[in-house]
């Protein structure tokens, strides 16, 4: 890395590549040892031939290498040389993409923990290895599906996602998280939905769901501010003017505790 960094700043005419002696291969190390003492090359880190295995700095040095590591600061015309190096098909990774299985490996080995997808009724449906993994599936984003999780909503007016089992005899629909392609579909088809309202009869029964607040007012003709006034506190809203018993109950949630 030394003498990349050198030959990126310094530019490669600075340096040149000079063979001093042709040795036997059994006899290598001791002759790159030799002349590593008598020419103490500036760039070499190591003081003796062969390997850097085992090799330690000294305190005094670990020192230094942290000194200048936090106090290091690039030219522009450095920083354009190492741009410029890794770009188009000098990048090693020039026209390649990751699979969606690599990237899930990626960012699963980063993860805090496992995260559980269920679906409106609570039926676990597939073990995802995080929240980013999660969120690059269904294209959304890590802040949104906390915030689900800490909240317990509904996301997208169909899931569930949880960092722990809702029920220690659960046991996933989709036997991986690679193999959930329809699961996926829906989710990312519902994009639109930000917070679903079920409504059921006051029996329980359920009628139907709505996109959001709005649409369950134009449907049902029932003020935006009273539908959600009873969707938060769980009681059944009843008709006006009306002789007999009739009305709804609104809720967030598919099932009714």
């Amino acid at each position: 890395m030394p003498i990349t960094k050198a030959l990126l700043k310094y530019g490669y005419d600075k340096f040149s590549v000079i063979i001093i002696e042709y040795t036997d291969l059994n006899d290598l190390f001791n002759r790159e040892s030799f002349w590593i003492i008598n020419l103490i090359p500036y760039y070499n880190v190591l003081k003796y031939g062969g390997t850097s295995l085992n090799y330690k700095h000294s305190e005094a040095t670990k020192k230094m290498l942290s000194y200048l590591a936090r106090t290091r600061k690039h030219s522009n015309n450095t920083k354009s040389l190492i741009s410029s190096s890794l770009k188009g098909k000098l990048n090693p990774f020039y026209n390649k993409t990751h699979s969606f299985e690599s990237l899930a490996k990626m960012i699963a080995a980063n993860s805090l923990g496992e995260i559980y997808v269920y679906d409106c009724f609570k039926q676990l449906q597939v073990v995802y290895p995080s929240v980013k993994t999660l969120a690059y599936a269904i294209k959304a984003n890590s802040y949104s599906i906390n915030r689900v999780i800490e909240n317990g909503m509904l996301f997208r007016g169909g899931w569930y996602f949880s960092k722990n089992l809702l029920n220690s005899k659960d046991k996933p629909i989709f036997s991986s998280y690679t193999l959930c392609f329809s699961l996926i579909k829906d989710i990312i088809k519902n994009s639109n939905i930000k917070q679903a309202i079920f409504v059921f009869d006051l029996n329980g029964k359920f009628l139907n769901k709505y996109t959001g607040i709005t649409e369950a007012e134009i449907q049902l003709g029932i003020r935006h501010e009273k539908i959600k006034q009873y969707a938060i506190s769980n009681l059944p809203y009843l008709l006006e003017n009306i002789n007999y018993n009739k009305g709804y109950i609104f809720s967030y949630h598919r099932l009714l505790d």
